[in-house]
């Protein structure tokens, strides 16, 4: 892309504590954002005026609207996090100019919706434990999408930060912090996992993780890591 000089003179990075508030719901936000790390929670407020985490956006996902109206959601820091901040206004304008920059642009934006529809099929899980196992997946292939072939099956332990509180994972995965304990418990008490600390873990047996997700997308490598 011809336009890097320009997107980089539009753009700072930034640092977000956690419990700041993002994108208010209706906002059209000023900039784009990029995370380079952390972890941020796409949240909504039910009719019932209960809030609800409805997805995760970590690193290298990015959020905020061009071209029209205001975000459907609110975006908050779940823990610290740095930003990476494109002005939206500028930005528009080099997508108006630049084809192979929309291009590169719309590519991420379907990047995105495939990725909602991993979470959405993670929510799908009947059980908590399938839940828990699918979240545990997908960090892994967006961690490193490259290096997923040669994680899966492998027999390195593939390691897993999950820096956020158990009561906003248990609201995004639509149960109980308790629950989530147990099930996070029962796999490693399976030896399928290995809790590190609250927020970091270990996978130990990936086919196994597969088969208890039960997504068929999660195919274990035929060419384990050696």
């Amino acid at each position: 892309m011809g336009h890097y000089p320009e997107i980089a003179a539009i753009s700072s990075q930034r640092t977000i504590l956690a419990g700041e508030t993002v994108v208010a719901v209706g906002e059209r936000s000023g900039y784009l954002g990029y995370v380079l790390d952390g972890i941020l929670g796409m949240k909504k407020v039910l009719p019932d005026g209960r809030t609800h985490i409805i997805g995760l956006l970590t690193e290298a996902d990015m959020f905020g609207r061009v071209l029209d109206g205001g975000s459907g959601f609110s975006v908050e820091a779940l823990t610290d996090a740095e930003v990476f901040c494109i002005e939206r206004q500028p930005f528009e304008r080099i997508l108006r100019q630049d084809p192979a920059t929309e291009r590169a642009f719309l590519v991420n934006v379907l990047d995105e919706i495939d990725a909602a529809r991993d979470w959405v099929l993670l929510l799908g899980g009947r059980r908590v434990l399938e839940r828990v196992a699918s979240m545990l997946l997908l960090l892994v292939r967006h961690r490193s999408p490259q290096a997923e072939g040669g994680e899966r099956g492998g027999h390195a332990p593939v390691p897993v930060d999950l820096p956020i509180r158990r009561a906003d994972l248990a609201q995004y995965l639509g149960t109980r912090p308790e629950s989530l304990s147990r099930a996070f418990h029962r796999l490693q008490s399976r030896g399928l996992i290995r809790l590190l600390d609250p927020f970091h873990f270990e996978i130990i047996d990936y086919a196994a993780l597969v088969e208890i997700s039960g997504n068929d997308r999660f195919v274990a490598s035929e060419h384990p890591r050696g």
